[in-house]
């Protein structure tokens, strides 16, 4: 869930292209992680590889194979719960599911993630019965880049009610 860049006209769409091609933008998320991450903030930089079906986790030094991708994703904690970690995180590549195969590289798969989940969090169910849904706990929380005059240019959404509703269910 979240905000999504979509451009009204051709000269727009090429200027913010530009401008995430270069790393410009700024793509906030807001994640729930299952278990405790102990560092305040941090950084992952796994490589990743689009495989069928899914993204494929790299060890480090696979960049010189076929189709692996240099991949960065930062978080900070903003919250910690009983048994989850709700962390901020900021992409600094676009890969396909980045964040979700960096959390799930990192041992902290991200709550409701039935592709990228390590099995001791498959049981947990108190996500998918709360939110009734198959769904994710990431939300693109807020957009920045540069507009075609000159002026930064943010948005921000707030975490859906189901998300929220959530986070107020469960113990710290």
């Amino acid at each position: 869930s979240g905000l999504m860049g979509v451009a009204k006209t051709e000269e727009m769409f090429v200027f913010l292209k530009d401008q995430f091609k270069t790393r410009k933008v700024l793509k906030e998320y807001t994640a729930l992680a299952y278990g405790r991450i102990e560092r305040e903030e941090g950084e992952i930089t796994v490589p990743l590889k689009k495989g069928p079906g899914r993204t494929i986790v790299k060890p480090r030094g696979a960049q010189r194979e076929k189709g692996v991708l240099e991949a960065i994703t930062r978080f900070e904690v903003l919250d910690h719960f009983q048994h989850y970690t709700l962390v901020k995180v900021f992409l600094h590549t676009g890969r396909t599911h980045q964040i979700r195969a960096h959390f799930y590289a990192y041992n902290h798969s991200l709550v409701g993630d039935k592709k990228y989940c390590h099995r001791q969090y498959r049981t947990r169910t108190a996500f998918t019965r709360f939110v009734k849904s198959d769904r994710v706990f990431l939300h693109a929380s807020r957009l920045v880049f540069m507009d075609r005059n000159g002026e930064m240019r943010e948005y921000t959404s707030p975490l859906p009610e189901e998300l929220q509703g959530f986070l107020e269910t469960i113990s710290r």
